[in-house]
Parts: C-alpha cells; structure tokens; sequence
C-alpha cells in the first residue's frame, strides 16, 4: 500500500523572528556593498579617508535602487525616483567633499 505519511511540527517561528532574519540579511547585503563601493573608490582616491558611517546609508541606496528597477507602479515609481536621484546626487555630493577635504 502506496500512502502519503504528513509529519507534524510544532516548532514553528515567530514572525517576528523571521522577520528579524529577514532585515538581518537585507542589513548585511547593504552595508558589504557600501563597503564595496567605498573600496573601489578609495582605491580610484587613495588619499581620500573614508567614514565607516557612509557605508551603511551607500549600501541601502544601491539596494533600493536594485528594487525600484526590479519593480514598477507608475505613479508612485516616478516619485520613489525623484527620490532615490536625489539621495544619489547627494551622497555623491558628499563623497565629493571627501575626496577634496572640502567641509
């Protein structure tokens, strides 16, 4: 006899810790490509002296902008645009003065 046998769990998660895992990782993804990114730039900019404190909000800023490419709805895409060019420039803007010793 050919039968399907289910085997019960009681260990479930929380969602919450799942969720908490789920923000781990997006987390670590950010702040290894910010360091990434500012590796690449200090080896273009070797006199250039980086703030660790860049990496992170560089790293959430290529992941949002992975995720607006991956995703479209057309009102609220081109606001979220407006946005993340903004949040570009400016964080251009700032490693700019890094490189220069400007402020």
């Amino acid at each position: 006899m050919t039968g399907l046998f289910l085997l019960e769990t009681t260990n479930y998660k929380p969602l919450s810790e799942i969720l908490h895992n789920i923000l781990t990782f997006i987390y670590f993804l950010a702040h290894q490509s910010g360091v990434w990114i500012i590796k690449v730039i200090q080896a273009v900019f070797p006199s250039a002296a980086f703030l660790d404190n860049l990496a992170d909000p560089l790293g959430f800023l290529v992941i949002l902008t992975v995720f607006m490419l991956l995703v479209g709805v057309d009102v609220t895409r081109k606001i979220v645009w407006i946005v993340v060019c903004a949040a570009w420039i400016l964080l251009f803007i700032r490693i700019l003065m890094i490189i220069f010793k400007i402020g």
